[in-house]
């Protein structure tokens, strides 16, 4: 496992057993730290060369909407060009916050992304399933 530099609100590691970057949001964050720490998470994906996420963002609320738009509609969308191949994120939300994303058009857009788009999303609120829908996209060679 290795782990990288990350300010408070953050823990970012990659986890080479799985082939996962395990990133957790550990506080409530503002709109620069939302961003920030997904520029961080892209770093360190290009590190390991990992397009394999699992965003652990229990703890912290929804973002405001020119956050949720800026993620969805610029950030997401360019990251197969950064990484270089198709990314796969495994959102863990709380039940709340999934219950408030649910039904929001936005998300449903982003859940129905293919590999032209460059990234793959889906949202859960158990990380056992989070995990799973993970591995799967790994193919064959993670079971």
């Amino acid at each position: 496992m290795r782990t990288f530099a990350a300010p408070d609100y953050l823990s970012l590691q990659f986890r080479s057993d799985l082939n996962f970057l395990v990133t957790r949001w550990l506080r409530p964050v503002s709109d620069a730290e939302t961003r920030a720490g997904y520029r961080l998470i892209l770093a360190a994906a290009r590190e390991c060369n990992c397009p394999f996420w699992l965003l652990d963002v229990r703890r912290r609320p929804p973002a405001e909407p020119a956050t949720t738009r800026w993620g969805l509609q610029e950030f997401f969308p360019q990251l197969g060009a950064a990484l270089g191949q198709t990314v796969y994120m495994s959102q863990l939300l709380s039940p709340t916050y999934q219950a408030q994303t649910d039904n929001e058009l936005a998300f449903q857009q982003a859940e129905q992304q293919g590999p032209a788009q460059g990234y793959h999303m889906r949202r859960f609120n158990d990380e056992t399933k989070a995990v799973n829908w993970l591995r799967q996209q790994q193919g064959p060679a993670a079971g």
